[in-house]
C-alpha cells in the first residue's frame, strides 16, 4: 500500500483573502483598569494559542483552510504530510465494496460493454451484437446505460436496460451521433450530432422518439452535459471564436457561462447543480476552474496550467478528482473542496489513463491504467492510496463507471 503524498512539482491553488472579521476586545467601556486589561490580554493570548494548535497542521503542510467550495491554498513552505493526517487516514472506517462497475473490453474480440463486481468478480458481457461501444453514461436511477456504438461504420446512441438487457437504438442518422447525457428524471437524452454537416446539440425521448435540434450555429456545438437537478444542458461551443461553455434549456434558449479569450472545455456539473467544473486553456495546457450555474463566482482550483483530464465531482460534492501529468507520469489529484487541500494518488508501475469514476461512497475511484503493455482496471481507496487491480486478462479494459446497483 502506497503512502498518501502531497504534490510538490506543480504549485497548489492560491488561497482567497480571508474575510475581514476583527475581534472586538470589549463590548462595554473603552477604558479598562490595568488588572482587567492584563486579564483580557491573557485571555486573548490563550485563544490565539488554541487557534495556532488547531491550524498548525495546515500551515506546516503549506495549506490554508477555507469554507468556500473550490478554494485551495499554498504557502512558500514545501508541502509535507503531517502526523495528524496520517492518524486520521489510519483511523477512517472504509466501507465494504458495493455496487458494480460498467466498462468496455475487447476480451471477446471487440469493444463491448461488460459489468462486474468492484472486486473484479462475476464479469458478464452485456452487449453482444456486432458493435464497437464506448462513452458510457448511466441513467439517474441506475437502471439503464446510454452509450455510443459503431455498427456498420456508423456511430449512433443506444440504451441498454440493465435488468432485461434489452437494447434500444436511439439514433439512426447517417452521420455521427455521440456524447449521450440523461435528463434528471431519466426521460430524455441530450447528445451531439453531425447530421447537419457540423456538430449540434439534439434532444430525444429515452426511447429515441421526438428528436429535436436545440442549437443552430455553423461554428459547432458539442459535449452536452445535463444538470443533475434541472432542465439545463451545459455544452461546448465555438461560436465566439474559441471554445466556451454555454447553457441550453429544452426549448433551445441559449445563455453564456464563459466568454474569455481562453478556450474552455470539459464541463461537469456538481451533484447539487449549483456549479460547473471545466478546463480553461493557456496554450496546450489547462487549469481546472469552477463557475456558478449563472456564470458568476468563477475561480480556479489550480494556479499553474498542466495536462489535466476531465474534472469529476465526488457524489457527496466535497471532493473532485482529475488525472494530471507530473514529471514522473500521470497521477490523480484529489481536490478537497472544503479545506482546499490536494492529495496525490499514484502507484509505482501503474500508468494512469482516462477519466476516474467515483464509487457511491465517495471514498473510492475506479480508473483504467496501462500495466505491462495492457490496459487494465483498478479500484483506488482514496484516503489510503491503496490500488487494487481488478482485471488481468491481457485484453483492453477501459472507460469504467461505478454504479450503485
Amino acid at each position: 500500500m502506497q503512502k498518501n503524498k502531497r504534490r510538490t512539482s506543480r504549485p497548489k491553488p492560491q488561497p482567497p483573502l480571508p474575510p475581514e472579521d476583527p475581534i472586538l476586545l470589549s463590548s462595554g467601556s473603552s477604558r479598562q483598569k490595568g488588572k482587567i486589561v492584563i486579564s483580557t490580554i491573557s485571555s486573548i493570548l490563550g485563544i490565539f494559542a488554541v487557534l495556532i494548535l488547531c491550524v498548525a497542521p495546515y500551515v506546516f503542510n503549506g495549506q490554508a483552510s477555507d469554507g468556500l467550495m473550490g478554494a485551495g491554498g499554498t504557502r512558500n513552505e514545501t508541502a509535507t504530510i503531517s502526523p495528524i493526517n496520517t492518524v486520521i487516514a489510519s483511523t477512517l472506517t472504509i466501507p465494504a465494496l458495493s455496487g458494480h462497475i460498467l466498462f468496455i473490453s475487447n476480451h471477446d474480440g471487440q469493444n463491448i460493454l461488460y459489468i462486474m463486481k468492484p472486486d473484479g468478480t462475476e464479469r458478464i458481457p452485456l452487449s453482444v451484437f456486432n458493435s464497437e461501444d464506448k462513452s458510457l453514461n448511466i441513467s439517474p436511477d441506475g437502471s439503464r446505460v446510454a452509450f455510443e456504438s459503431t455498427v456498420d461504420n456508423n456511430m449512433d446512441i443506444y440504451v441498454l436496460d440493465l435488468t432485461s438487457l434489452n437494447v434500444t437504438r436511439i439514433t439512426d442518422a447517417p452521420e455521427k451521433d455521440a456524447s449521450p447525457s440523461w435528463s434528471p428524471d431519466g426521460t430524455l437524452l441530450a447528445f451531439e450530432s453531425f447530421r447537419d454537416g457540423n456538430f449540434e446539440i439534439y434532444m430525444a425521448n429515452a426511447d429515441g422518439s421526438n428528436q429535436v435540434r436545440l442549437t443552430n450555429d455553423p461554428a459547432g456545438d458539442s459535449n452536452p452535459v445535463w444538470s443533475p437537478v434541472a432542465n439545463e444542458i451545459a455544452f461546448v461551443s465555438n461560436r465566439f471564436g474559441n471554445s466556451d461553455i454555454l447553457l441550453s434549456d429544452p426549448n433551445g434558449i441559449i445563455s453564456t457561462l464563459t466568454t474569455k479569450s481562453n478556450s474552455e472545455t470539459s464541463p461537469n456539473w456538481s451533484p447539487d447543480g449549483s456549479a460547473i467544473a471545466f478546463k480553461t486553456y493557456s496554450g496546450e495546457l489547462a487549469n481546472i476552474c469552477l463557475t456558478g450555474r449563472d456564470g458568476l463566482n468563477q475561480r480556479c482550483l489550480t494556479s499553474s496550467p498542466s495536462t489535466f483530464g476531465t474534472p469529476v465531482w465526488s457524489p457527496d460534492g466535497l471532493k473532485m478528482a482529475v488525472i494530471a501529468e507530473e514529471n514522473s507520469g500521470y497521477i490523480i489529484d484529489i481536490f478537497n473542496l472544503v479545506d482546499g487541500t490536494i492529495m496525490q494518488l499514484s502507484s509505482s508501475g501503474v500508468e494512469l489513463r482516462g477519466t476516474p469514476s467515483w464509487a457511491p461512497d465517495s471514498m473510492r475511484l475506479t480508473i483504467q491504467a496501462l500495466v505491462e503493455g495492457n490496459m487494465e482496471l483498478y479500484v483506488i481507496t482514496v484516503p489510503t492510496n491503496e490500488f487494487l487491480r481488478v482485471t488481468s486478462s491481457g485484453a483492453y479494459h477501459g472507460e469504467p463507471i461505478w454504479i450503485n446497483r
